[in-house]
């Protein structure tokens, strides 16, 4: 009795590893070399890949392009696209994201200065049926640094939900731009609620706002929103591929030799935990004040969170412009220009 137990329970443990061994079969990345993609798999793209057909991603599959660049004409997204850092999608056609009215989820997801540039539009279609099935929603998630390049027109239906997301760090940005006219779902319909992610619409925009995101348009140029515009990005509407040169000024840093020329003065004051040099602190010119430690840190006023535009319920309630603070929610350090709190980030020294 005792063996046909145990001949029992080594079949149902053989079953069970069987069933373990096919799921994690299953949950294998498959190479992708341009095959048609099925529902329930995933897809794995290392390297480049000219793909001369259209693709389509139906929902429950996924495609994911770890390294290297995808070139292809139509995608329709369905399911999922990732295209994880550094990796970049090159269409010659247009992108469809989710289909009207079919409850079912569908995004693009960009990593860390990945990028999406298309010679055609982008169509996003609302599975929830214009706010009638809420919970499914068809998006653009972006990271920091990371570009989307439409070089043709850009159409969003959802009114109840943006179709742009950014799911970067708090002090990044990335950039959504549409190089021809651009259109939404009517009243409600948002580009962005995240003013992370800079949307610049070089032509019409009609039926679709700004919501929070940091907004150039319509019709826009260098020359309406400098702060805005990115270095690498033409003026010239008719001008596409523009974001492989984004993505790489994007993290430049340029510098400007120091002052020549005899100081202006020499600091007076000074704190110190080492032993103190007797030419010490006046031997540092052109400061006021030096603080000097080999195992110390200097901490700033740190508050848990301002709007980048003063809010009711930040935690400094008059901010005078010059001020300066650490954001623990946004983790950065802020500084008040008079206006808007910006955390700072490297840039020219103009």
């Amino acid at each position: 009795m005792n063996n046909l137990n145990f001949i029992g329970i080594n079949k149902k443990i053989f079953f069970l590893l069987i069933f373990a061994f096919y799921g994690m079969v299953n949950a294998q990345c498959i190479p992708y070399t341009g095959q048609a993609i099925l529902t329930g798999n995933t897809y794995c793209l290392n390297g480049n890949l000219t793909v001369s057909s259209s693709i389509a991603i139906p929902n429950g599959a996924t495609l994911i392009i770890q390294s290297g660049q995808l070139q292809s004409v139509d995608i329709q997204v369905n399911g999922e696209l990732d295209i994880l850092d550094g990796a970049s999608v090159k269409s010659t056609g247009s992108i469809t994201i989710g289909t009207f009215g079919t409850q079912k989820n569908s995004k693009i997801k960009l990593g860390k200065k990945s990028f999406l540039s298309l010679t055609g539009s982008v169509s996003q279609g609302d599975p929830s049926f214009m706010g009638a099935f809420p919970g499914t929603s068809s998006v653009i998630e972006m990271d920091a640094g990371s570009v989307v390049e439409i070089c043709g027109t850009f159409t969003q239906q959802s009114t109840t939900y943006p179709s742009v997301k950014y799911i970067g760090a708090p002090n990044g940005k990335a950039y959504c731009i549409a190089k021809a006219d651009v259109s939404g779902g009517g009243p409600g319909s948002v580009i962005s609620d995240d003013s992370q992610i800079v949307a610049i619409a070089m032509g019409s925009v009609s039926d679709l706002g700004a919501g929070g995101s940091s907004f150039c348009g319509p019709n826009a140029t260098q020359a309406t929103c400098p702060s805005l515009w990115p270095d690498g990005l033409s003026n010239d509407k008719m001008s596409c591929g523009n974001a492989p040169t984004i993505i790489n000024e994007i993290d430049d840093v340029c510098t400007k030799p120091g002052a020549l020329g005899t100081p202006d003065g020499f600091t007076k004051f000074g704190i110190t935990v080492q032993q103190k040099n007797t030419a010490w602190p006046e031997n540092i010119p052109n400061g006021f004040i030096a603080l000097e430690s080999q195992n110390k840190g200097f901490v700033i006023t740190r508050v848990q969170h301002v709007s980048q535009t003063p809010q009711p319920g930040d935690a400094i309630a008059d901010p005078k412009e010059g001020m300066l603070l650490y954001d623990i929610q946004d983790k950065c350090v802020k500084l008040y220009n008079g206006t808007e709190w910006k955390c700072i980030e490297k840039s020219c020294n103009d």
